[in-house]
């Protein structure tokens, strides 16, 4: 089987029975893990901070303070002791996100180009995203004379689902990336005094990820077609846990402040990476390879305030921290005993900023607005077709409309755009001793997400 990578980390390894090992594809496995973009999503890489529909429409200012609502589950658990009684909260998210690249003049340096770098054929990949929809759910009870709250959320905290056209001239960097991170999180609460309450809760990770590239064939003469290529799947999912604590400090009547963290990840990724459609002298490639490393995932920081600064009209801030500097390489082990490879990444901490206000205008209605910046945590030699990523800036509006009593709907627009984002990465191929090939992608893209989201609450 083959191997790919990216910059000067070419890897080879023999197999009994075989001609050729892949290793590179299962490392690109975690490493789009971790570059992926959320075009369906805003802040920290592929972190969704689209977990609660009210927040949504302040741009998730004053995330860690505010405790609208139940979804404070997720955002502050402490903010569960100010809520006014027992709660459910079920949200529905839309993302309609639409990418754009150009070529800036990709090459494919292979055996079959002579040694020398050529311009390869391929479409711009259209917008490789289609509509999404993100499910969430919490639930706050009280207990105690409401000092002490129970809560639970059900949440998509990480996530991507994107696929290129086929033939597009970034195949042999990526055509499918798709991850999904399901997060369970039980949470408690208690309330010290009537200005400062605490929380601590436990994240349940199950993180399931697929991606495909084109295999280029780097014995054809005169270079790669989209005709001769071949495909490499990979595959892979763990069950991972970890915890968040939280602070919500009530120095005012009419302020709050908030305060949470959240854990890093270290999930153990068991995944397989299957190479088809290779023929001739390169047909010994296709096959099956199991192999284990593992995908970090950063620690938050949140850091929030709300103030009502006249009777209705509150406004709110709020930070935002980004360990992503936790994750410095990728290292795989192999099922059959290899020695390790490592691939580093170099990713850099980040933060996100956002602003909002808060407005009752009637009994039964909440009018609400935001603007958030989101800085990236890639690094420009190791952005990707599936990291398209660049620092972003949000602007949002949203309404909560008390419909019956005890019963409220709330409803956000969320719209997110992209600096340029440009794209030079290297991808190198090795099928054995002297048998490699080399294709640089390199283009220019323009992203933007227009995001819906819905949610109703219960109060019992």
């Amino acid at each position: 089987m083959l191997s790919c990578s990216w910059g000067e980390n070419t890897l080879y390894s023999k197999q009994p029975n075989s001609l050729f090992q892949a290793r590179g594809p299962l490392s690109a496995l975690v490493l789009i893990f971790l570059c992926l973009h959320g075009n369906e999503a805003q802040g920290g890489a592929f972190f969704i901070p689209q977990q609660s529909i009210s927040g949504m429409g302040r741009s998730f200012a004053g995330g860690a303070a505010m405790a609208g609502d139940a979804s404070t589950v997720f955002t502050n658990p402490a903010g569960m002791t100010e809520l006014s009684g027992a709660e459910i909260v079920a949200g529905f998210t839309l993302f309609s996100p639409n990418l754009r690249f150009s070529d800036n003049g990709s090459s494919a340096n292979t055996i079959g180009s002579g040694g020398v770098p050529v311009t390869y054929t391929g479409g711009n990949g259209g917008n490789p995203f289609d509509p999404q929809g993100l499910p969430n759910l919490y639930i706050a009870y009280p207990m105690m004379d409401d000092r002490l709250w129970v809560g639970l959320g059900v949440s998509t905290p990480f996530g991507l689902a994107q696929e290129y056209e086929n033939g597009w001239f970034g195949r042999y960097d990526s055509l499918k990336s798709e991850l999904r991170v399901f997060n369970i999180g039980p949470s408690v609460a208690f309330a010290l005094d009537d200005h400062v309450s605490v929380s601590a809760g436990l994240d349940i990770q199950y993180a399931k990820a697929e991606l495909t590239n084109a295999v280029p064939d780097i014995l054809r003469a005169g270079g790669p077609t989209a005709g001769s290529d071949g495909l490499s799947k990979l595959e892979g999912s763990d069950w991972s846990m970890g915890f968040n604590v939280g602070l919500l400090v009530k120095p005012l009547p009419s302020t709050r402040i908030g305060a949470h963290f959240r854990s890093g990840f270290s999930h153990d990724l068991d995944g397989s990476n299957t190479v088809s459609g290779l023929g001739g002298a390169l047909a010994a490639a296709n096959g099956r390879l199991d192999g284990m490393t593992k995908l970090e995932l950063p620690d938050i920081v949140s850091l929030g305030i709300a103030h009502e600064v006249t009777s209705g009209l509150t406004l709110l801030a709020d930070f935002q921290w980004f360990h992503w500097s936790r994750f410095e390489e990728i290292r795989l082990r192999f099922d059959d005993g290899s020695p390790d490879q490592v691939i580093p990444a170099n990713y850099e901490n980040c933060y996100a900023v956002s602003v909002g206000l808060e407005y009752e205008a009637l009994d039964n209605l909440t009018l609400r607005g935001g603007f958030r910046y989101d800085q990236t945590p890639t690094v420009d030699q190791f952005r990707q077709t599936s990291v398209a990523d660049a620092d972003s800036y949000a602007v949002s509006v949203g309404a909560s409309y008390t419909v019956l009593d005890g019963v409220t709907i709330d409803l956000a627009y969320y719209y997110a755009w992209w600096e340029d984002i440009a794209i030079d990465v290297n991808r190198n191929f090795q099928f054995g001793p002297g048998v490699r090939g080399n294709v640089n992608v390199k283009g220019t893209g323009t992203s933007r997400s227009n995001i819906f989201g819905l949610s109703l609450r219960y109060q019992f």
